[in-house]
């Protein structure tokens, strides 16, 4: 727990968002993927987007995005990061791969974040799985870590100032790593808790593996 007093996460449930709606914001990021699939390019154009909106509204943004990354930080989450990036998933990548799911839209958002094994109905992991973590191109990986960038340098863009100082005001302060997961602990690179814990996840995982 934070000391009394200290900033608060953006992910913390109890934030009330202010400045964008949640339908505004999810369709900004559906709008991104329809117009370039390449994640250097979703996020320069989300960054130019947001840029021309009210400073308010970039605040909205950050806030939302850490929100939704912010239901899929449990520890059981990072399990299944652990599974599909075939142990390459550190607590920092974690970060990355939570943005990436955000990046895949609310619905696969919702449903992975009810339930972590549903990561092996998601065609993007399927298609991971496939080919195996050891032939990922860099671009392939299911990290996206320029998404937690995007609304610091539309802030800047469009005011001059730091986002992470607006932030401040508001009693907030920036996600840099995933940590502290939520929910209990066990040993990722046990076989027997991920065919328990993520049957279909670690059947998926497995059988790409013996078909390779």
């Amino acid at each position: 727990m934070p000391p009394i007093g200290a900033g608060r996460k953006l992910s913390d449930p109890s934030d009330n968002v202010a400045g964008m709606d949640l339908d505004v914001f999810w369709g900004l990021l559906d709008r991104s993927a329809s117009v370039t699939s390449d994640q250097q390019e979703r996020s320069s154009w989300l960054s130019s987007q947001l840029a021309l909106l009210p400073p308010a509204d970039i605040c909205g943004f950050e806030t939302l995005l850490n929100a939704s990354r912010g239901r899929v930080n449990t520890y059981a989450h990072f399990h299944a990061a652990y599974v599909v990036c075939d142990g390459l998933c550190s607590a920092d990548q974690f970060l990355a791969f939570q943005w990436w799911l955000v990046g895949l839209g609310r619905s696969v958002l919702a449903s992975v974040a009810a339930c972590p094994d549903a990561l092996a109905d998601v065609p993007a992991v399927r298609t991971l799985l496939a080919v195996g973590a050891e032939s990922w191109p860099d671009g392939a990986w299911p990290l996206w870590e320029g998404l937690g960038q995007v609304a610091h340098d539309a802030f800047f863009t469009a005011t001059g100032r730091s986002l992470d100082n607006a932030l401040a005001v508001l009693g907030r302060v920036r996600v840099t790593d995933a940590d502290p997961f939520s929910g209990a602990v066990w040993d990722v690179d046990s076989p027997l808790e991920a065919a328990v814990r993520l049957p279909r996840l670690w059947e998926l995982a497995r059988g790409m593996e013996e078909a390779a």
